[in-house]
């Protein structure tokens, strides 16, 4: 039973502490989050620009570091980050290896 209420205490004070903090940043993380996907979408109609795929990469871990306590990105995140540029650079163009 005092384990039970040990667990209990502690999962409130988390919900008192963190559900508020989410609660406030919830509109910073959708704001981040257009921008982000807007920012991928635009790189997938100009996959060559360069200058686009940094804004993408910045405005991904201003993204995915909003939803962070740390409010910084994790490596983990860089490579979602990175995973998704390439997805939004690939072509559906045939490669000629001839060439």
């Amino acid at each position: 039973m005092m384990s039970l209420l040990y667990v209990a205490t502690i999962v409130i004070a988390g919900c008192i502490v963190f559900v508020p903090f989410f609660i406030i940043r919830k509109p910073i993380i959708l704001k981040n989050k257009a921008e982000y996907y807007m920012a991928l979408s635009e790189l997938k109609q100009n996959p060559k620009n360069e200058e686009l795929k940094l804004k993408v990469l910045e405005l991904g871990r201003k993204f995915y570091g909003s939803a962070r306590i740390t409010s910084s990105a994790t490596t983990f995140d860089e490579s979602i980050i990175n995973c998704e540029i390439i997805a939004a650079c690939q072509t559906d163009e045939p490669i000629n290896e001839l060439d």
